[in-house]
Protein backbone atom coordinates (compact mmCIF):
# COMPACT_ATOMS: atom_id res chain seq x y z
CA UNK A 1 0.00 0.00 0.00
CA UNK A 2 1.04 3.62 -0.25
CA UNK A 3 2.94 3.95 2.99
CA UNK A 4 0.95 5.68 5.70
CA UNK A 5 -2.32 5.69 3.72
CA UNK A 6 -5.17 3.52 5.07
CA UNK A 7 -6.33 0.76 2.73
CA UNK A 8 -9.70 -0.88 2.13
CA UNK A 9 -8.10 -4.11 0.93
CA UNK A 10 -9.16 -7.26 2.74
CA UNK A 11 -6.42 -9.70 3.76
CA UNK A 12 -7.55 -13.35 3.87
CA UNK A 13 -5.22 -15.91 5.41
CA UNK A 14 -5.44 -19.67 5.11
CA UNK A 15 -4.21 -21.19 8.40
CA UNK A 16 -2.07 -23.65 6.43
CA UNK A 17 0.65 -20.96 6.39
CA UNK A 18 1.72 -22.53 9.71
CA UNK A 19 3.23 -25.33 7.61
CA UNK A 20 5.72 -22.80 6.25
CA UNK A 21 6.91 -21.93 9.74
CA UNK A 22 4.76 -18.85 10.28
CA UNK A 23 3.68 -17.96 13.82
CA UNK A 24 0.02 -17.50 12.93
CA UNK A 25 -1.01 -15.40 15.95
CA UNK A 26 1.94 -13.04 15.60
CA UNK A 27 1.44 -12.83 11.85
CA UNK A 28 -2.24 -11.88 12.18
CA UNK A 29 -1.39 -9.26 14.80
CA UNK A 30 1.22 -7.75 12.49
CA UNK A 31 -1.20 -7.75 9.55
CA UNK A 32 -3.76 -5.80 11.55
CA UNK A 33 -1.13 -3.12 12.06
CA UNK A 34 -0.91 -2.52 8.29
CA UNK A 35 -4.08 -0.37 8.28
CA UNK A 36 -5.72 -2.52 5.61
CA UNK A 37 -9.34 -3.59 5.52
CA UNK A 38 -10.55 -6.66 7.44
CA UNK A 39 -7.96 -9.36 8.17
CA UNK A 40 -9.67 -12.74 8.31
CA UNK A 41 -8.73 -16.40 8.74
CA UNK A 42 -10.41 -18.55 6.08
CA UNK A 43 -9.62 -22.24 6.70
CA UNK A 44 -9.47 -24.31 3.50
CA UNK A 45 -9.28 -21.29 1.17
CA UNK A 46 -6.28 -22.73 -0.68
CA UNK A 47 -8.26 -25.81 -1.73
CA UNK A 48 -11.68 -24.19 -2.00
CA UNK A 49 -11.42 -20.80 -3.76
CA UNK A 50 -15.22 -20.49 -3.75
CA UNK A 51 -14.88 -19.56 -0.07
CA UNK A 52 -13.57 -16.18 -1.21
CA UNK A 53 -17.08 -15.10 -2.22
CA UNK A 54 -18.53 -15.39 1.26
CA UNK A 55 -15.37 -14.05 2.92
CA UNK A 56 -15.55 -10.68 1.13
CA UNK A 57 -19.29 -10.27 0.55
CA UNK A 58 -20.72 -7.60 2.79
CA UNK A 59 -17.30 -6.27 3.91
CA UNK A 60 -17.30 -3.37 1.46
CA UNK A 61 -13.85 -4.36 0.21
CA UNK A 62 -13.24 -4.08 -3.52
CA UNK A 63 -9.78 -5.69 -3.35
CA UNK A 64 -8.32 -8.65 -1.51
CA UNK A 65 -4.95 -10.26 -0.81
CA UNK A 66 -5.12 -14.04 -0.37
CA UNK A 67 -2.27 -15.51 1.70
CA UNK A 68 -1.62 -19.25 1.31
CA UNK A 69 1.22 -21.71 1.77
CA UNK A 70 1.62 -23.07 -1.77
CA UNK A 71 2.24 -21.51 -5.16
CA UNK A 72 -0.78 -21.42 -7.49
CA UNK A 73 -3.10 -22.92 -4.88
CA UNK A 74 -5.63 -21.59 -5.59
CA UNK A 75 -5.03 -20.25 -9.13
CA UNK A 76 -5.45 -16.50 -9.60
CA UNK A 77 -7.96 -17.11 -12.41
CA UNK A 78 -10.36 -18.88 -10.05
CA UNK A 79 -9.90 -16.29 -7.32
CA UNK A 80 -10.81 -13.50 -9.73
CA UNK A 81 -13.93 -15.41 -10.72
CA UNK A 82 -15.12 -16.05 -7.17
CA UNK A 83 -13.96 -12.63 -6.00
CA UNK A 84 -16.16 -10.91 -8.56
CA UNK A 85 -19.10 -12.88 -7.21
CA UNK A 86 -18.35 -11.38 -3.79
CA UNK A 87 -18.15 -7.81 -5.07
CA UNK A 88 -14.41 -7.48 -5.77
CA UNK A 89 -13.07 -5.54 -8.75
CA UNK A 90 -12.24 -7.66 -11.83
CA UNK A 91 -8.48 -7.46 -11.18
CA UNK A 92 -8.80 -6.82 -7.46
CA UNK A 93 -7.11 -9.98 -6.17
CA UNK A 94 -3.45 -10.71 -5.40
CA UNK A 95 -2.05 -14.00 -4.08
CA UNK A 96 0.88 -14.28 -1.68
CA UNK A 97 2.33 -17.80 -1.50
CA UNK A 98 4.63 -18.12 1.51
CA UNK A 99 6.16 -21.48 0.53
CA UNK A 100 9.15 -19.54 -0.75
CA UNK A 101 10.01 -18.88 2.92
CA UNK A 102 9.74 -22.50 4.04
CA UNK A 103 13.36 -23.61 4.50
CA UNK A 104 16.53 -22.24 6.07
CA UNK A 105 15.02 -19.02 7.37
CA UNK A 106 15.45 -17.60 10.82
CA UNK A 107 12.24 -17.02 12.83
CA UNK A 108 12.71 -13.25 12.47
CA UNK A 109 13.10 -13.54 8.71
CA UNK A 110 10.02 -15.76 8.49
CA UNK A 111 7.82 -13.16 10.12
CA UNK A 112 9.31 -9.96 8.70
CA UNK A 113 9.66 -11.19 5.13
CA UNK A 114 6.14 -12.65 5.13
CA UNK A 115 4.83 -9.29 6.28
CA UNK A 116 6.81 -7.49 3.57
CA UNK A 117 5.36 -9.80 0.91
CA UNK A 118 1.80 -9.07 2.01
CA UNK A 119 2.56 -5.36 2.23
CA UNK A 120 3.86 -5.43 -1.37
CA UNK A 121 0.69 -7.17 -2.57
CA UNK A 122 -1.50 -4.58 -0.84
CA UNK A 123 0.64 -1.83 -2.40
CA UNK A 124 0.11 -3.32 -5.86
CA UNK A 125 -3.64 -3.05 -5.38
CA UNK A 126 -3.75 0.32 -3.64
CA UNK A 127 -1.23 2.44 -5.56
CA UNK A 128 -2.81 5.18 -7.64
CA UNK A 129 -2.72 4.47 -11.34
CA UNK A 130 -3.65 0.80 -11.06
CA UNK A 131 -4.73 -0.26 -14.52
CA UNK A 132 -8.35 -1.39 -14.67
CA UNK A 133 -8.49 -2.59 -18.29
CA UNK A 134 -9.41 -6.25 -18.53
CA UNK A 135 -11.30 -8.68 -20.71
CA UNK A 136 -13.33 -11.73 -19.91
CA UNK A 137 -11.67 -15.00 -20.81
CA UNK A 138 -13.83 -18.05 -21.42
CA UNK A 139 -12.50 -21.45 -20.43
CA UNK A 140 -9.64 -20.38 -18.18
CA UNK A 141 -11.65 -21.34 -15.11
CA UNK A 142 -13.62 -24.28 -16.41
CA UNK A 143 -13.55 -26.12 -13.10
CA UNK A 144 -16.27 -28.44 -11.85
CA UNK A 145 -17.28 -25.93 -9.20
CA UNK A 146 -17.36 -23.14 -11.75
CA UNK A 147 -19.52 -25.10 -14.19
CA UNK A 148 -21.99 -26.17 -11.52
CA UNK A 149 -22.34 -22.58 -10.31
CA UNK A 150 -22.63 -21.17 -13.83
CA UNK A 151 -19.27 -19.42 -13.57
CA UNK A 152 -16.88 -20.39 -16.34
CA UNK A 153 -15.14 -17.11 -17.13
CA UNK A 154 -12.52 -15.01 -15.42
CA UNK A 155 -10.80 -11.69 -15.96
CA UNK A 156 -7.50 -11.23 -17.82
CA UNK A 157 -5.61 -7.90 -17.82
CA UNK A 158 -5.08 -6.11 -21.13
CA UNK A 159 -3.28 -2.96 -22.20
CA UNK A 160 -4.96 0.40 -21.68
CA UNK A 161 -4.23 3.42 -23.92
CA UNK A 162 -4.22 6.95 -22.52
CA UNK A 163 -5.40 9.05 -25.47
CA UNK A 164 -4.15 12.28 -23.88
CA UNK A 165 -0.59 11.03 -23.34
CA UNK A 166 -0.32 9.15 -26.65
CA UNK A 167 1.65 10.84 -29.45
CA UNK A 168 -0.84 9.42 -31.91
CA UNK A 169 -0.67 7.39 -35.07
CA UNK A 170 0.59 7.36 -37.73
CA UNK A 171 3.04 9.79 -36.14
CA UNK A 172 4.55 7.26 -33.72
CA UNK A 173 3.26 3.68 -34.17
CA UNK A 174 6.05 2.19 -32.04
CA UNK A 175 3.57 0.15 -30.00
CA UNK A 176 1.75 -1.10 -33.10
CA UNK A 177 5.01 -2.41 -34.53
CA UNK A 178 6.06 -3.97 -31.21
CA UNK A 179 2.86 -5.92 -30.52
CA UNK A 180 3.48 -9.58 -31.47
CA UNK A 181 -0.23 -10.43 -31.56
CA UNK A 182 -1.51 -7.57 -33.70
CA UNK A 183 -3.73 -6.34 -30.87
CA UNK A 184 -2.91 -2.67 -31.57
CA UNK A 185 -3.66 -1.01 -34.90
CA UNK A 186 -3.28 2.50 -36.22
CA UNK A 187 -6.07 4.88 -37.04
CA UNK A 188 -6.19 6.88 -40.23
CA UNK A 189 -6.80 10.17 -38.41
CA UNK A 190 -3.55 11.98 -37.72
CA UNK A 191 -2.82 12.16 -34.02
CA UNK A 192 -5.43 9.55 -33.06
CA UNK A 193 -4.31 6.92 -30.54
CA UNK A 194 -4.03 3.26 -31.57
CA UNK A 195 -7.08 1.03 -31.29
CA UNK A 196 -6.85 -2.03 -29.05
CA UNK A 197 -8.44 -5.34 -29.98
CA UNK A 198 -8.79 -6.68 -26.44
CA UNK A 199 -9.58 -10.19 -27.65
CA UNK A 200 -6.09 -10.47 -29.12
CA UNK A 201 -4.14 -8.82 -26.29
CA UNK A 202 -2.21 -11.38 -24.22
CA UNK A 203 -0.81 -8.83 -21.77
CA UNK A 204 2.78 -9.62 -22.81
CA UNK A 205 3.82 -5.97 -22.19
CA UNK A 206 6.05 -5.78 -25.28
CA UNK A 207 4.36 -2.50 -26.21
CA UNK A 208 5.34 -0.96 -22.87
CA UNK A 209 9.02 -1.23 -23.80
CA UNK A 210 8.40 0.68 -27.04
CA UNK A 211 6.08 3.50 -25.91
CA UNK A 212 8.06 6.75 -25.46
CA UNK A 213 5.29 8.71 -23.75
CA UNK A 214 4.09 6.30 -21.06
CA UNK A 215 0.64 6.27 -22.67
CA UNK A 216 0.24 2.52 -22.25
CA UNK A 217 -0.56 0.83 -18.96
CA UNK A 218 -1.00 -2.77 -17.90
CA UNK A 219 -2.02 -4.22 -14.58
CA UNK A 220 1.10 -4.48 -12.39
CA UNK A 221 3.39 -2.34 -14.55
CA UNK A 222 2.69 1.25 -13.50
CA UNK A 223 5.90 3.03 -12.30
CA UNK A 224 4.13 4.19 -9.16
CA UNK A 225 3.03 0.63 -8.37
CA UNK A 226 6.53 -0.74 -8.94
CA UNK A 227 7.98 1.91 -6.64
CA UNK A 228 5.54 1.12 -3.84
CA UNK A 229 6.11 -2.63 -4.17
CA UNK A 230 9.85 -2.13 -3.91
CA UNK A 231 9.33 0.15 -0.93
CA UNK A 232 7.33 -2.59 0.78
CA UNK A 233 9.88 -5.33 0.05
CA UNK A 234 13.02 -3.33 0.83
CA UNK A 235 11.85 -1.06 3.65
CA UNK A 236 14.17 -1.63 6.61
CA UNK A 237 13.65 -1.07 10.29
CA UNK A 238 12.02 -4.42 11.09
CA UNK A 239 15.13 -6.26 12.26
CA UNK A 240 15.85 -8.16 9.04
CA UNK A 241 18.96 -7.78 6.95
CA UNK A 242 18.88 -6.16 3.53
CA UNK A 243 17.46 -8.74 1.10
CA UNK A 244 18.61 -9.85 -2.30
CA UNK A 245 15.81 -9.36 -4.82
CA UNK A 246 14.52 -11.48 -7.68
CA UNK A 247 12.26 -9.71 -10.19
CA UNK A 248 10.39 -12.61 -11.76
CA UNK A 249 7.92 -13.15 -14.56
CA UNK A 250 4.92 -14.84 -12.97
CA UNK A 251 4.81 -17.62 -15.54
CA UNK A 252 8.43 -18.58 -14.72
CA UNK A 253 8.39 -18.24 -10.93
CA UNK A 254 7.22 -21.74 -9.91
CA UNK A 255 10.75 -23.28 -9.81
CA UNK A 256 11.78 -20.47 -7.48
CA UNK A 257 9.03 -21.43 -5.05
CA UNK A 258 10.16 -25.06 -5.19
CA UNK A 259 13.72 -23.93 -4.46
CA UNK A 260 12.44 -22.01 -1.47
CA UNK A 261 10.68 -25.13 -0.22
CA UNK A 262 13.69 -27.44 -0.55
CA UNK A 263 16.99 -25.63 -0.25
CA UNK A 264 15.82 -22.30 1.02
CA UNK A 265 16.37 -18.79 -0.25
CA UNK A 266 17.67 -17.30 2.94
CA UNK A 267 17.98 -13.55 2.56
CA UNK A 268 16.00 -13.42 -0.72
CA UNK A 269 12.68 -11.79 -1.59
CA UNK A 270 10.76 -12.00 -4.86
CA UNK A 271 8.85 -9.37 -6.79
CA UNK A 272 6.45 -11.30 -9.02
CA UNK A 273 5.15 -9.44 -12.07
CA UNK A 274 2.83 -10.48 -14.91
CA UNK A 275 5.78 -10.00 -17.28
CA UNK A 276 9.16 -8.23 -17.30
CA UNK A 277 8.15 -5.76 -20.01
CA UNK A 278 8.62 -2.15 -18.93
CA UNK A 279 10.90 -3.22 -16.05
CA UNK A 280 14.27 -2.25 -17.45
CA UNK A 281 17.56 -0.92 -16.16
CA UNK A 282 15.80 1.92 -14.32
CA UNK A 283 14.24 -0.55 -11.88
CA UNK A 284 17.43 -2.58 -11.43
CA UNK A 285 19.04 0.66 -10.25
CA UNK A 286 16.07 1.66 -8.08
CA UNK A 287 16.15 -1.65 -6.21
CA UNK A 288 19.88 -1.32 -5.55
CA UNK A 289 19.51 2.30 -4.46
CA UNK A 290 16.71 1.28 -2.09
CA UNK A 291 18.91 -1.23 -0.28
CA UNK A 292 18.82 -4.52 -2.21
CA UNK A 293 22.10 -6.44 -2.13
CA UNK A 294 21.68 -7.78 -5.64
CA UNK A 295 18.97 -7.82 -8.33
CA UNK A 296 18.46 -10.96 -10.38
CA UNK A 297 15.87 -11.41 -13.14
CA UNK A 298 13.88 -14.60 -13.70
CA UNK A 299 12.28 -14.28 -17.15
CA UNK A 300 9.98 -16.61 -19.02
CA UNK A 301 10.83 -17.78 -22.54
CA UNK A 302 8.96 -14.86 -24.11
CA UNK A 303 10.86 -12.35 -21.98
CA UNK A 304 14.17 -14.00 -22.88
CA UNK A 305 13.37 -13.58 -26.58
CA UNK A 306 13.45 -9.81 -26.21
CA UNK A 307 16.81 -8.31 -27.10
CA UNK A 308 16.16 -5.46 -24.69
CA UNK A 309 16.61 -7.71 -21.65
CA UNK A 310 20.31 -8.34 -22.33
CA UNK A 311 20.93 -4.74 -23.37
CA UNK A 312 19.41 -3.40 -20.15
CA UNK A 313 21.45 -5.76 -17.97
CA UNK A 314 24.65 -4.89 -19.80
CA UNK A 315 24.01 -1.19 -19.38
CA UNK A 316 23.28 -1.58 -15.66
CA UNK A 317 26.60 -3.38 -15.21
CA UNK A 318 28.45 -0.70 -17.21
CA UNK A 319 26.94 2.09 -15.14
CA UNK A 320 27.69 0.38 -11.83
CA UNK A 321 31.28 -0.24 -12.92
CA UNK A 322 31.63 3.41 -13.90
CA UNK A 323 30.33 4.41 -10.47
CA UNK A 324 32.96 2.23 -8.81
CA UNK A 325 31.16 -1.03 -7.94
CA UNK A 326 33.84 -3.74 -8.08
CA UNK A 327 31.09 -6.41 -8.09
CA UNK A 328 29.16 -4.88 -10.98
CA UNK A 329 29.36 -8.08 -13.04
CA UNK A 330 27.59 -10.06 -10.27
CA UNK A 331 25.34 -7.31 -8.96
CA UNK A 332 22.66 -7.89 -11.61
CA UNK A 333 22.02 -10.96 -13.72
CA UNK A 334 19.59 -13.47 -15.19
CA UNK A 335 18.52 -16.64 -13.41
CA UNK A 336 17.54 -19.74 -15.36
CA UNK A 337 14.32 -21.50 -14.38
CA UNK A 338 15.83 -25.00 -14.55
CA UNK A 339 16.32 -26.53 -11.09
CA UNK A 340 20.12 -27.06 -10.87
CA UNK A 341 20.91 -23.97 -12.95
CA UNK A 342 18.55 -21.88 -10.85
CA UNK A 343 20.21 -23.08 -7.65
CA UNK A 344 23.70 -22.33 -9.03
CA UNK A 345 22.62 -18.87 -10.17
CA UNK A 346 21.21 -18.00 -6.75
CA UNK A 347 24.33 -19.19 -4.97
CA UNK A 348 26.62 -17.32 -7.38
CA UNK A 349 24.84 -14.06 -6.55
CA UNK A 350 25.01 -14.52 -2.79
CA UNK A 351 27.53 -12.94 -0.45
CA UNK A 352 27.29 -9.39 -1.75
CA UNK A 353 26.95 -6.45 0.62
CA UNK A 354 24.34 -3.79 -0.15
CA UNK A 355 25.64 -0.73 -1.97
CA UNK A 356 23.33 1.51 0.06
CA UNK A 357 22.67 0.79 3.74
CA UNK A 358 18.92 0.56 4.15
CA UNK A 359 18.76 -1.71 7.18
CA UNK A 360 17.00 0.81 9.39
CA UNK A 361 15.32 3.32 7.09
CA UNK A 362 12.99 3.72 4.14
CA UNK A 363 15.26 4.79 1.29
CA UNK A 364 12.62 5.16 -1.42
CA UNK A 365 11.55 8.72 -2.25
CA UNK A 366 8.10 10.01 -1.44
CA UNK A 367 5.26 8.75 -3.67
CA UNK A 368 5.04 10.83 -6.84
CA UNK A 369 8.76 11.57 -7.14
CA UNK A 370 9.35 8.53 -9.36
CA UNK A 371 6.20 8.77 -11.46
CA UNK A 372 8.12 7.73 -14.61
CA UNK A 373 10.92 5.25 -15.22
CA UNK A 374 13.23 8.11 -16.22
CA UNK A 375 12.62 9.97 -12.95
CA UNK A 376 13.12 6.72 -11.03
CA UNK A 377 16.42 6.10 -12.81
CA UNK A 378 17.66 9.64 -12.18
CA UNK A 379 16.91 9.32 -8.47
CA UNK A 380 18.62 5.94 -8.26
CA UNK A 381 21.75 7.09 -10.11
CA UNK A 382 22.09 10.02 -7.70
CA UNK A 383 21.79 7.73 -4.65
CA UNK A 384 24.24 5.18 -6.02
CA UNK A 385 26.70 7.86 -7.06
CA UNK A 386 26.66 9.24 -3.52
CA UNK A 387 27.12 5.79 -2.00
CA UNK A 388 29.90 4.79 -4.39
CA UNK A 389 31.37 8.29 -4.80
CA UNK A 390 34.75 9.10 -3.42
CA UNK A 391 37.62 11.23 -4.50
CA UNK A 392 41.11 10.80 -5.80
CA UNK A 393 42.67 9.78 -9.08
CA UNK A 394 40.55 6.68 -9.52
CA UNK A 395 37.39 8.77 -9.18
CA UNK A 396 38.66 11.30 -11.71
CA UNK A 397 39.42 8.58 -14.26
CA UNK A 398 35.94 7.09 -14.23
CA UNK A 399 33.78 7.96 -17.24
CA UNK A 400 31.22 10.68 -16.66
CA UNK A 401 29.05 9.81 -19.64
CA UNK A 402 27.97 6.17 -19.97
CA UNK A 403 26.21 5.38 -23.22
CA UNK A 404 24.68 2.16 -24.42
CA UNK A 405 21.50 0.50 -25.61
CA UNK A 406 19.24 -0.33 -22.70
CA UNK A 407 19.92 2.91 -20.83
CA UNK A 408 16.93 4.30 -18.91
CA UNK A 409 17.82 7.90 -19.78
CA UNK A 410 18.99 9.82 -22.82
CA UNK A 411 21.91 12.10 -23.54
CA UNK A 412 20.70 15.00 -25.69
CA UNK A 413 23.11 16.53 -28.17
CA UNK A 414 22.29 19.93 -29.67
CA UNK A 415 24.25 21.17 -32.67
CA UNK A 416 24.78 24.75 -33.77
CA UNK A 417 21.86 26.37 -35.49
CA UNK A 418 19.05 26.01 -32.94
CA UNK A 419 16.43 28.74 -33.40
CA UNK A 420 14.58 28.00 -30.14
CA UNK A 421 11.37 27.55 -32.11
CA UNK A 422 9.96 25.24 -29.44
CA UNK A 423 8.83 22.41 -31.71
CA UNK A 424 10.93 19.89 -29.79
CA UNK A 425 9.63 21.15 -26.44
CA UNK A 426 6.01 20.80 -27.60
CA UNK A 427 6.70 17.31 -28.96
CA UNK A 428 8.65 15.93 -26.00
CA UNK A 429 6.42 13.26 -24.40
CA UNK A 430 8.15 13.50 -20.99
CA UNK A 431 8.40 17.33 -20.88
CA UNK A 432 12.17 17.09 -20.60
CA UNK A 433 12.55 20.11 -22.92
CA UNK A 434 11.14 23.59 -22.38
CA UNK A 435 11.66 27.17 -23.49
CA UNK A 436 12.33 29.98 -21.07
CA UNK A 437 13.00 33.66 -21.47
CA UNK A 438 16.49 34.85 -20.65
CA UNK A 439 18.14 38.25 -20.67
CA UNK A 440 18.45 39.20 -24.32
CA UNK A 441 17.09 35.97 -25.72
CA UNK A 442 15.43 32.58 -25.35
CA UNK A 443 16.91 29.37 -23.97
CA UNK A 444 16.09 25.75 -24.74
CA UNK A 445 16.27 24.01 -21.36
CA UNK A 446 16.79 20.30 -20.70
CA UNK A 447 15.72 18.45 -17.57
CA UNK A 448 18.08 15.44 -17.80
CA UNK A 449 16.15 13.51 -15.14
CA UNK A 450 13.07 13.45 -17.39
CA UNK A 451 14.69 12.53 -20.72
CA UNK A 452 13.93 8.90 -21.59
CA UNK A 453 16.02 9.00 -24.77
CA UNK A 454 13.05 8.26 -27.03
CA UNK A 455 14.32 10.50 -29.84
CA UNK A 456 10.98 12.17 -30.61
CA UNK A 457 12.61 15.61 -30.35
CA UNK A 458 15.22 14.69 -32.94
CA UNK A 459 12.53 13.38 -35.28
CA UNK A 460 10.46 16.55 -35.06
CA UNK A 461 13.25 19.17 -35.05
CA UNK A 462 12.63 21.25 -38.21
CA UNK A 463 16.32 22.15 -38.38
CA UNK A 464 17.46 18.54 -38.02
CA UNK A 465 20.16 19.52 -35.51
CA UNK A 466 19.14 17.56 -32.40
CA UNK A 467 20.58 14.17 -31.61
CA UNK A 468 19.75 11.76 -28.80
CA UNK A 469 21.79 8.81 -27.57
CA UNK A 470 20.71 6.38 -24.85
CA UNK A 471 22.93 6.85 -21.83
CA UNK A 472 23.55 8.67 -18.57
CA UNK A 473 25.51 11.91 -18.19
CA UNK A 474 26.49 12.01 -14.51
CA UNK A 475 27.51 15.67 -14.49
CA UNK A 476 24.36 16.72 -16.32
CA UNK A 477 22.16 14.84 -13.86
CA UNK A 478 23.94 16.42 -10.90
CA UNK A 479 23.45 19.90 -12.35
CA UNK A 480 19.69 19.76 -12.72
CA UNK A 481 17.90 21.68 -15.48
CA UNK A 482 20.42 23.24 -17.87
CA UNK A 483 20.15 25.36 -21.05
CA UNK A 484 21.48 23.49 -24.07
CA UNK A 485 20.90 26.27 -26.60
CA UNK A 486 20.49 30.04 -26.44
CA UNK A 487 19.12 32.29 -29.17
CA UNK A 488 19.44 36.05 -29.06
CA UNK A 489 16.13 37.89 -29.25
CA UNK A 490 15.25 39.62 -32.48
CA UNK A 491 13.71 43.10 -32.55
CA UNK A 492 10.94 44.15 -34.87
CA UNK A 493 12.19 47.12 -36.98
CA UNK A 494 8.69 48.63 -37.02
CA UNK A 495 7.60 48.57 -33.37
CA UNK A 496 10.69 47.50 -31.44
CA UNK A 497 9.02 44.46 -29.83
CA UNK A 498 10.81 41.12 -29.47
CA UNK A 499 10.28 38.74 -32.35
CA UNK A 500 9.46 35.09 -31.54
CA UNK A 501 11.95 32.64 -32.96
CA UNK A 502 10.96 30.71 -36.06
CA UNK A 503 12.55 27.56 -37.47
CA UNK A 504 14.53 28.88 -40.40
CA UNK A 505 14.38 25.90 -42.77
CA UNK A 506 10.68 25.28 -42.17
CA UNK A 507 9.20 28.76 -42.23
CA UNK A 508 11.47 31.61 -43.22
CA UNK A 509 11.78 30.58 -46.83
CA UNK A 510 7.98 30.74 -47.07
CA UNK A 511 7.88 34.41 -46.04
CA UNK A 512 8.56 37.27 -48.47
CA UNK A 513 11.78 39.18 -47.86
CA UNK A 514 11.66 41.68 -45.03
CA UNK A 515 8.78 40.01 -43.16
CA UNK A 516 10.73 37.36 -41.28
CA UNK A 517 12.21 39.81 -38.76
CA UNK A 518 8.93 41.60 -38.04
CA UNK A 519 6.69 40.66 -35.12
CA UNK A 520 3.44 38.88 -36.01
CA UNK A 521 1.36 42.05 -35.73
CA UNK A 522 3.61 44.16 -37.94
CA UNK A 523 4.01 41.25 -40.34
CA UNK A 524 0.23 41.09 -40.78
CA UNK A 525 -0.02 44.86 -41.23
CA UNK A 526 2.73 44.80 -43.86
CA UNK A 527 1.02 42.01 -45.78
CA UNK A 528 -2.32 43.89 -45.77
CA UNK A 529 -0.60 47.07 -46.92
CA UNK A 530 1.13 45.26 -49.78
CA UNK A 531 -2.21 43.89 -50.98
Amino acid sequence: MVMGVPSNTAVLVDPDVRDVGIDLDGFLAALKGLQTGPTTLVPGLARHPELLTGAVKGTGARKAVVVTAEFERPPISELRMWGEAGGLAPLGVRVVALDILRSKRSPAEHSTYALRMVRAAVAALDASGTAKAARRSVGVSLTRRGLLSGRATTWVPVVEVDAFACLGTPRCERCVEACPDGALRSQADAGAPPVLDASRCEGCSACLDACPSGALSLDGHDPGILAEQMRALLHGGDGSAAPSLVIACRSAVEPLHHLGERDGLSGWLVLELPCLGGVGSAWHLVALAAGARTVQLLPCEHCMDRGSLTKELNFTRSLLAALGDVDAARRVGVLHSGGPRLRRGVRAAEGLAALVDGAGVDLMPAPGVVETSARAAAWAVGELQTALGGTGQDHQQRPRVIQGEGAPLGVLLAAEGCTACGVCARSCPTQALSLRSAVGGTELVLDPSACAGCGVCAETCPEGILGVAPGVDLDLLAGGCVPIARVAAGTCPDCGESVPSLPATAHLRLLPGGLAMRCPGCRQAALIASV
